[in-house]
């Protein structure tokens, strides 16, 4: 095996020893074994990173020119993403609103403003009213949180420029040819100055550089993203997670905290389990370098994973002969929106 391989693979493991010794040193200083899931950076991550770039960069000499067959979008593989068994889900419920206000809600929908100002004077002569028990229904949502972050060589030239007395450059050994860059104001026209040389000459200067080929850079890439879709695989934006699960989150940890009194319960099942969560959220956050040498590492953290079960109170009304179902939004206490009802049912 040629010796650039053993360099690559002694790297490769030299990586895996570093990332395991940040990684067991955070979670030993965490009391409770959760993940904090304020904010994307943390301490812990920024100094895990410099180490990482501190090694690298250390290693970049002795590692030298990539052989072509290893050109592949391979490298090594940290973090909890890439195996959903190393991810640990949390279920929420939205406590929802009292079953008797969602009556009130749901009564008052069924009047008309003429209705509830004769009703301020004397009893209706055909009351709504409601028919058989309500029905709370939780519907699950995903919510998943985490970043992408990959360290990577590439190759780069560098133009180096140099003083207007300096007439020749020697660098590792070797000379350097120097190039000369004419140089013209920006609002005098080129045209112009092609015309009248003598002008060009004095409103132009020129200057001297000299250019590094196939440098070798390290260079990290890092993206952090979030999805939020319903249980059945449907993706809902920031605003719309917000109008059905911004109140009154719990943790739970069994379905039957979910019962409701007053109410029969249903509970929506989740046709796209935590798996397929996670692969849709590995489609969106990874983006690799469009260019590179080589892929040294690939860090993949899922900060949160959180299953919330999103409460709507269906209730009966009648008034007439024919009842209708009216869809209370279990957390805000409103009627549930014709578009809000399209992205659950």
């Amino acid at each position: 095996m040629k010796s650039e391989d053993h360099d690559l693979e002694d790297i490769t493991f030299s990586l895996a020893s570093i990332r395991e010794q940040l990684e067991s040193g955070f979670q030993a200083s965490t009391t409770d074994g959760t993940q904090d899931v304020k904010g994307f950076g943390r301490p812990d991550e920024e100094i895990a990173s410099r180490a990482l770039e501190e090694y690298l960069a250390s290693r970049l000499q002795q590692i030298g020119e990539v052989p072509t067959e290893t050109r592949e979008l391979k490298g090594l593989k940290t973090g909890n993403g890439w195996d959903p068994n190393q991810v640990a889900e949390h279920v929420f419920k939205i406590d929802p609103i009292p079953v008797k206000r969602a009556i009130e809600v749901a009564l008052a929908s069924k009047r008309t403003w003429k209705e509830r100002i004769i009703a301020l004077f004397r009893r209706p002569k055909q009351e709504t009213k409601i028919v058989g028990m309500p029905t709370v229904e939780f519907i699950p949502i995903w919510r998943v949180k985490g970043f992408h972050e990959c360290y990577y060589l590439r190759t780069n030239n560098y133009k180096v420029n140099v003083k207007d007395d300096v007439v020749g450059v020697e660098m590792e050994g070797a000379s350097r040819d120097l190039i000369l860059e004419k140089k013209h104001r920006r609002l005098i026209p080129t045209a112009l100055l092609e015309r009248f040389h003598m002008l060009g000459s004095m409103l132009s200067s020129e200057s001297k550089y000299f250019v590094i080929s196939d440098v070798t850079e390290l260079a990290t890439k890092r993206s952090e993203s979030e999805l939020i879709i319903t249980g059945q695989g449907k993706a809902l934006t920031q605003d719309e997670e917000m109008a059905m699960a911004a109140w009154r989150s719990k943790r739970i940890f069994d379905l039957d905290d979910l019962k409701v009194r007053g109410a029969k319960l249903q509970i929506r099942e989740c046709t796209v389990n935590k798996d397929a969560v996670l692969t849709k959220f590995r489609e969106k956050v990874l983006h690799m370098p469009e260019r590179f040498k080589q892929i040294l590492s690939n860090r993949l953290q899922i900060l949160e994973l959180k299953r919330i079960y999103v409460p709507f109170i269906r209730i009966s009304v009648q008034k007439g002969l024919v009842p209708q179902e009216v869809i209370v939004n279990g957390s805000s206490g409103e009627l549930a929106k014709d578009e809000m009802l399209e992205l659950v049912e």
